[in-house]
């Protein structure tokens, strides 16, 4: 099988981003890698360690934008790789068309080379306030 390109990567979580705004988990969770030592703080709060605890973290915020028509915009600040590690830092602003519901959070991805596929092992993200 051929190494993922890092591009390919960053397509790919793009567009599982795009599913999980509209309340479909499963392209988001399958970018993750399986190890143990994965992470995730999300928006929503709490610490999750582990691919089990990750995946139930993932779902319920797929949940939380069930039935969303999302207008997704996202800002990318940096986002580099040395051929085994890499990162995504961005601002996104996710506006529900529906009911005009405005969610903007800053966001940190780090990935790893696993075999052949860029997989994700640590996400970071909280609400983004602007500083008056």
């Amino acid at each position: 099988m051929k190494p993922q390109s890092w591009e390919d990567a960053l397509a790919e979580l793009h567009a599982a981003v795009g599913s999980l705004l509209v309340g479909e988990h499963k392209p988001y969770q399958q970018l993750w890698s399986r190890a143990p030592d994965i992470t995730m703080m999300g928006a929503y709060g709490g610490l999750y360690t582990g691919y089990e605890a990750v995946c139930a973290a993932i779902i319920r915020a797929a949940a939380n934008y069930q039935g969303w028509q999302p207008d997704y915009r996202e800002e990318p600040i940096a986002a580099t790789n040395d051929g085994m590690l890499g990162y995504v830092i961005l601002r996104e602003r996710v506006t529900n068309i529906n009911d005009s519901t405005v969610r903007s959070r800053r966001v940190t991805l780090l990935f790893r080379r696993e075999e052949v596929q860029w997989r994700i092992f640590h996400h970071h993200s909280d609400p983004l306030h602007q500083v008056v």
